[in-house]
């Protein structure tokens, strides 16, 4: 079953953040180490603010079709759909290889340096395009795209005049989940995500039919 789309109105307040689960690892001589119980996962929360009646009937529909935590949905941070130094979209940018550009990288690669930074290498970009702190590389992979992943820069970086561009990540490519041939790509990440239970709920509506409030919280449903 193919994840679904959550509404893109509506939303007033957002958390989009890395959940880790870390330990720390205490030598005898003192060195304080640190490991991580696997891999590390997106969560998020969507506080709705006062929404008119037809936003509050996507919503509580959405809901409902999500049937608790049972059904899966493409989670996105709405403040970045595209890179920030392109937000209206790639129209009339053109990759290194000629074309139309779409958002899709035609290769990806990452390398970790020594200090265990993810340097992660697209091809196929237009030259020039730049990437921002805070941007998104999305991964999508499997029947219809419904396996995903999203790994945030953490430093600008810029495409070269062959249209090649390296970005540090956090957190790394998954590359034990994510297949060589997944398309990296930079319209529209996003994560398959599930609900967390007992944590999404719709406040009371008003007289015009009007949902008051409400908040969705996720968390990131990351499989091969």
């Amino acid at each position: 079953m193919l994840p679904l789309e959550q509404p893109e109105t509506g939303q007033a307040q957002q958390t989009f953040e890395l959940q880790r689960v870390d330990f720390l690892s205490p030598e005898a001589g003192g060195r304080i180490g640190a490991v991580s119980a696997g891999n590390p996962l997106w969560v998020a929360a969507w506080q709705l603010g006062k929404i008119g009646a037809v936003k509050s009937d996507l919503w509580r529909a959405w809901l409902l079709r999500m049937r608790g935590s049972q059904r899966s949905f493409l989670g996105r941070d709405i403040a970045r759909p595209f890179p920030l130094a392109h937000m209206g979209g790639f129209g009339g940018m053109t990759p290194a290889g000629g074309g139309a550009f779409d958002g899709a990288a035609s290769a990806w690669s990452q390398a970790i340096d020594a200090d265990g930074s993810a340097q992660l290498t697209l091809s196929g970009l237009p030259s020039g395009l730049q990437g921002s702190v805070g941007d998104y590389v999305g991964f999508r992979w499997g029947v219809g795209d419904a396996r995903r992943a999203l790994v945030r820069l953490v430093l600008p970086a810029s495409a070269n005049a062959g249209g090649t561009a390296t970005f540090i990540v956090e957190p790394p490519v998954p590359t034990l989940v994510v297949p060589a041939n997944a398309i990296a790509h930079l319209d529209r990440p996003a994560c398959v995500m599930k609900l967390l239970p007992g944590q999404s709920e719709l406040g009371p509506i008003d007289r015009r039919l009007s949902v008051m409030s409400g908040k969705i919280s996720a968390v990131q449903d990351l499989r091969p």
